[in-house]
Order: C-alpha cells, then structure tokens, then sequence
C-alpha cells in the first residue's frame, strides 16, 4: 500500500499516446513518453528519459541518460548513456558521456565527445 507520503515524495513522470505538447518541459525524476513534442525538455536531478515508439520529440533535449525507440529531431545532450534502439530515428547533434546505436536505428548526427568544446 502507497502511504500519502510515499506518493508525495514520488519522481516518476509518464506523458501518454495520443498528447500533444507545445512549449519547454522541466521534469525531476524518471519520464517515459509516448507523446509529440515541440519544445525542449529537461530532467532535473537523477532520472532517466525514454522515448517510446511512437514518440516525437521536436526540440532540445538535455539528461542525465537517455534511451530513444522513437523519433527525435533536434540536439541531445547527456551526461551519461544515449541509447538509440532499432526503432528509433534522430536526427541532429548528440553530445553525451556513452553512446550505443543498435542495428536498424536510423541516425544522421554529428556527434560530439562529452571532452570536446564546441
């Protein structure tokens, strides 16, 4: 059983299919979207970011690790791991700690290692 204070002090953000977001996004904790996008969006504090299918993301996106099955078109910037799984298309620039790109992904980037200044 959630007792009220546990829920209170829960990080867990879920933006669902079928949403449609327009503006800058500010998210603490883990956050899992299924949704489109336009705007940037950023992950405060410890969390990681998925991108499911059917996700569209139109804008910047900045965390700590990051894991892509859907589409994203715009710059990437992590501290940690950027996964692109095989359902995934990105396009843009991509600065991160750790980059994996499964087979089947379909990328057009420059990317950029997290020691490099731009």
């Amino acid at each position: 059983m959630i007792m009220d204070k546990d829920f209170r002090e829960f990080h867990y953000n879920v933006l669902g299919a079928k949403s449609k977001f327009v503006g800058d996004l500010i998210l603490c904790g883990d956050a899992i979207i299924t949704s489109e996008i336009e705007g940037s969006i950023e992950i405060r504090d410890e969390g990681k970011l998925v991108l499911e299918r059917g996700s569209y993301i139109r804008g910047k996106i900045k965390a700590i690790d990051l894991e892509i099955f859907g589409k994203v078109e715009g710059d990437i910037e992590c501290s940690g791991l950027v996964s692109i799984r095989s359902s995934a298309e990105v396009s843009g620039t991509i600065r991160s700690g750790k980059l994996v790109i499964y087979p089947g992904a379909m990328v057009e980037m420059k990317a950029i290692s997290q020691n490099s200044d731009l």
